[in-house]
């Protein structure tokens, strides 16, 4: 497809590998860490505010944020959390809703001053384990570096592939 894509006028914007995690290859990490899902405003408050921190402010928290990450949970997805002591969210990620028997985790972020200590893991397995139950035949993602991709195959991810993302301008 690509050669007809790049024909038509399109280029490539990015080519990305992405990990692939079934019920054959999950690997739970050891429970040392309690993963919540939301359940108050003031959760998703604090969950979008920590993934805005996570990733450097990339994405500002915001009401929107807070209330997009509520959507996912209302409609089929999951998202997970581990709380900050006294508090808060430490780190957190979300899983879109199983379509073609598949879900997206995405936006595995740890607030800085929580890094190194399991949280990414501990998430991204229990987002991986509660889609698989909720009948999902795979759970994938992209990665954005070394660091984290060794973090997603220690609880089972593996290489899937690549995706193509390609536009054209207007």
């Amino acid at each position: 497809m690509e050669p007809a894509l790049r024909e038509a006028g399109f280029t490539v914007e990015a080519v990305h590998d992405y990990l692939v995690c079934t019920p054959a290859t999950l690997t739970p990490p050891p429970a040392v860490l309690p993963v919540e899902a939301p359940a108050t405003d003031e959760d998703y408050v604090a969950i979008d505010a920590a993934l805005s921190e996570a990733f450097g402010g990339e994405f500002a928290a915001s009401p929107e944020g807070a209330a997009r990450l509520r959507r996912t949970e209302e409609n089929g997805g999951a998202v997970r959390f581990v709380r900050a002591p006294g508090g808060g969210c430490a780190g957190a990620a979300m899983c879109s809703a199983p379509a073609v028997e598949t879900s997206e985790l995405a936006g595995v972020g740890t607030r800085p001053g929580f890094r190194g200590r399991g949280i990414a893991a501990a998430v991204t397995a229990t987002l991986a384990e509660t889609m698989l139950a909720r009948g999902a035949r795979s759970v994938w993602l992209e990665y954005g570096g070394e660091g984290s991709r060794r973090v997603y195959e220690r609880v089972g991810f593996r290489p899937g592939g690549t995706r193509l993302y390609m536009s054209l301008e207007a």
